[in-house]
């Protein structure tokens, strides 16, 4: 009983829907235009408008499955077409059903003054796709609320390319407030003793760990500073550096370090020089180090002959390393491989 009240019900929703659409949807204007001047984009995007039902859309994400309603709708709405346009991966969308509903409540006047000014900021085409793929819900955000965080970073003499790449590489960044910036930009600079031009630096090159969980950061730095023993001078090259590192699992840290210290016996100062090796497999540098030691070449001092850089120990794919680092053949590599 309680299937065929499902059913029908189902099907109701999906005639009204359809039929609702169907009357109101004619053929979409394509986005790629944007790249002209503003008032012309507006025009053209003003024209493109039409009413889609906001209710009806929304209701039918609650029954179909993932897929189902950007698979079946994207040709009937408005929005969506826009969206596919801009290269929005609406399958990803619909993985958080509170995220496409409020997609689906849309028209698009309702969100071509923010893509618009994604556009200004200098974001292409694809890269508005990307960041609202990752944070849908920058499309509810109040454009002017935008603007000002913008303009924060104006002030804080962030050029418009590095502002260009902060929005890129991190789509939520425009959705904290000011005061939330500022305060984690503030944590970063007096953590770190880091100038402002420093922090600047961080920011645009990794604009992803500002955002990240100031308590997840504060760990990190712990176990990168007792644990790992390193100094705050070298903590913060190391932060300089190579930023991902404090958004790195505390377990996998220790692992790599504990390996290349107290194995490989490396000095804190050379890791410090080239943090990266931190983020590499245990699995990987035990691997090819042991290679190594059975030919009788780990020697990682620069200062003496025949030195193999950490940096070429765990770049690139076996046969590089085993032809060009440890100038041997990938299949003396492999056999000695399965003996580990």
């Amino acid at each position: 009983m309680l299937r065929k009240i499902f059913k029908t019900n189902f099907v109701n929703v999906l005639r009204n829907v359809s039929s609702a659409v169907d009357g109101s949807i004619i053929q979409a204007t394509s986005l790629v235009d944007l790249t002209e001047n503003k008032q012309n984009a507006l025009t053209e995007v003003e024209h493109s408008i039409q009413k889609v039902p906001r209710t009806d859309l929304s209701e039918i994400s609650k029954v179909l499955r993932p897929g189902a309603v950007s698979s079946m709708y994207v040709n009937k709405s408005d929005v969506l077409q826009q969206l596919v346009k801009l290269g929005v991966n609406l399958y990803q969308i619909e993985k958080d059903p509170e995220a496409m509903k409020f997609i689906l409540t849309l028209k698009f006047e309702d969100i071509k003054d923010t893509i618009i000014y994604l556009k200004e900021l200098g974001l292409e085409t694809e890269q508005i796709g990307y960041a609202i793929t990752k944070n849908p819900l920058l499309l509810q955000e109040n454009l002017e609320d935008l603007k000002v965080r913008v303009n924060y970073l104006q002030y804080k003499k962030f050029t418009p390319e590095m502002i260009t790449r902060i929005v890129e590489n991190n789509p939520f960044w425009l959705t904290y407030s000011t005061q939330d910036i500022d305060n984690k930009l503030g944590f970063f600079q007096h953590h770190f003793s880091l100038t402002g031009k420093e922090v600047r630096l961080l920011t645009t090159k990794c604009p992803r760990l500002i955002t990240y969980p100031i308590k997840s950061v504060k760990l990190n730095t712990f176990v990168v500073k007792e644990e790992m023993g390193f100094s705050s001078e070298e903590i913060k090259q190391i932060l300089l550096d190579r930023p991902q590192i404090f958004k790195t699992s505390q377990h996998k840290l220790l692992k790599t370090f504990e390996y290349l210290h107290n194995e490989m016996k490396i000095p804190l100062e050379t890791i410090a020089e080239m943090p990266q090796i931190l983020n590499c497999r245990v699995k990987r540098l035990k691997e090819r180090h042991q290679f190594l030691v059975k030919l009788g070449s780990d020697q990682y001092d620069c200062k003496k002959p025949n030195y193999v850089s950490l940096l070429a120990l765990i770049s690139n794919n076996d046969t590089h390393f085993s032809t060009e680092v440890a100038k041997s053949s990938v299949q003396l590599y492999n056999e000695f491989l399965k003996t580990l």
